[in-house]
């Protein structure tokens, strides 16, 4: 049980910083920015929106970029 929860909180501390990013007001922008990051897409928003910029930008882009490094690590886990 004790390898169960160890792989089920390494997933969760993987997890938490991008649904963190659900909490905020800038939720769509944060949406479409990770669309982009994995080529899916582009940050591109509609107005009254508008794009992330300066550090806002900085801080989601390494909270995405750091998730998706660690995913081939968490993969390796053997959880999906």
């Amino acid at each position: 049980m004790r390898g169960e929860s160890d792989k089920a909180f390494e997933l969760y501390r993987w997890f938490l910083p991008l649904l963190r990013m659900d909490t905020v007001p800038n939720f769509v922008q944060l949406i479409k920015l990770v669309q982009a990051e994995v080529g899916m897409g582009n940050a591109r928003v509609r107005a009254p929106r508008l794009e992330l910029v300066g550090e806002e930008l900085a801080q989601a882009r390494k909270i995405i970029l750091e998730a998706l490094s660690a995913s081939s690590r968490i993969r390796q886990t053997g959880l999906p």
